[in-house]
């Protein structure tokens, strides 16, 4: 027996020996109190039912995602207070709430209190502010029930795991001259096939040539048959390799520009976007720490539907935790992608640790080409330049949030 209940026990006594009712209604109060106290902490989470509704799983950047909290008294027995503890990540912007803090590194509460009826439904409808880049984790909730004071405090605890991949911001991509644009070329040293489109002279006939492939003119005029000669052609392939370490220094120091950061998650998926619409084979690799727990990624490149969203959920993941150097990352290169294929680098530090590796690349058969980003951008590409890279300056201007377009000159 509890003290408050002896001290209401020992009032009702008191109050009926000594004919005095106020004594005798505060102690019959006390007691039903505890009675009232002690029903709530052992059966006030029966039967309640929880939800999150999460109205997408993936989101780009600014867009505004409906969040439903739904709670539902299955039971009888009303429930005076019930409050749900829900952990994200601490990053989480919800319109109108502020995360309380976690004992869990990396994680917020967002809280949400109720009083409930007999089997009584109640949805709250939030709104997630999805202006930031990254992949959000929702769960575990913690589910607390108590009296209005707060006495007889029951908690348990739900997985509930949930998530919202928020996806970069794309713009459109601008070149002065678009012929000219790093986007990957259709032209291949050698190849089965040949583009008939692109005529590069004429050959001594072969026999199996067919007819319709002789050059007549040249033929009358050299006076023995020749065949028209065409271009090897294969389908496009490009592979954007980001440099996710925008501060110099080593690698494992974790400094980093956020918002270099973004411009460049920012610039891959725009460019992404821009090859896959023209039919480019397009591929992604970054040697960053991604949420779930990967130390890097490699994305061969496809012309495929699908192809896109793979790489924006990847740059979604990324976070400025790198795990290995950009020199060794480009290493990969060679053992994933065949030569002939172009090798298109965005960085916005000074690449000259790495440029030796793109020379390689370059002189084993890859088309090499480097964007070069940041205030430092014109100095990086004469660098590259004198090295004999192809090089250009990328801009968004005036920042990744509010840019209109990624600009490619140089």
């Amino acid at each position: 027996m509890s003290g408050w209940t002896l001290v209401g026990l020992t009032m009702v006594i008191a109050g009926a020996l000594l004919g005095a009712p106020g004594l005798l209604l505060i102690g019959g109060l006390t007691l039903l109190s505890r009675w009232l106290t002690t029903l709530w902490s052992r059966y006030g989470l029966a039967s309640i039912g929880f939800e999150r509704r999460i109205a997408t799983s993936r989101a780009v950047w600014g867009d505004q995602v409906p969040l439903d909290v739904e709670v539902w008294n299955r039971k009888l027995l009303p429930v005076p207070l019930l409050t749900a503890d829900d952990h994200v990540t601490d990053t989480l912007r919800v319109v109108g709430r502020t995360l309380v803090a976690s004992e869990r590194p990396g994680q917020g509460v967002l809280q949400n209190s109720w009083s409930l009826l007999w089997y009584e439904r109640v949805v709250r409808h939030l709104v997630i502010d999805a202006r930031r880049r990254g992949a959000f984790t929702f769960g575990p909730i913690r589910l607390t029930v108590s009296d209005l004071f707060e006495r007889g405090t029951n908690s348990e605890e739900r997985e509930l795991p949930g998530e919202l991949l928020v996806r970069p911001r794309t713009v459109p991509v601008r070149a002065p001259h678009p012929a000219q644009a790093p986007l990957g070329t259709s032209r291949a040293r050698s190849s089965l096939f040949t583009d008939p489109s692109r005529f590069a002279g004429v050959r001594p006939y072969e026999p199996g040539d067919p007819m319709r492939r002789i050059h007549w003119r040249a033929t009358a005029r050299v006076g023995e048959p020749v065949s028209r000669r065409y271009e090897p052609v294969h389908e496009r392939q490009v592979l954007l390799a980001v440099d996710l370490q925008t501060v110099p220094g080593p690698y494992w120091l974790m400094l980093f520009d956020d918002d270099q950061v973004e411009a460049l998650c920012v610039a891959a998926a725009s460019l992404a976007r821009r090859m896959l619409r023209t039919d480019t084979a397009c591929g992604l690799l970054v040697g960053a720490q991604l949420a779930g727990g990967r130390r890097w990624s490699y994305l061969p490149p496809s012309a495929a539907a699908s192809q896109l969203g793979r790489i924006e959920d990847v740059l979604a993941r990324v976070q400025p935790i790198l795990s290995l150097p950009f020199e060794r990352l480009l290493g990969v290169v060679p053992r994933r992608l065949a030569p002939g294929g172009t090798v298109l680098s965005l960085g916005a530090r000074d690449p000259e640790p790495y440029v030796h590796r793109l020379r390689r690349l370059s002189r084993t058969g890859y088309a090499v080409t480097h964007l070069c980003f940041g205030p430092d951008g014109e100095a990086h590409r004469a660098g590259m330049a004198a090295l004999g890279i192809a090089a250009h300056i990328a801009e968004l201007d005036p920042d990744w949030k509010n840019a209109d377009a990624l600009v490619l000159a140089g």
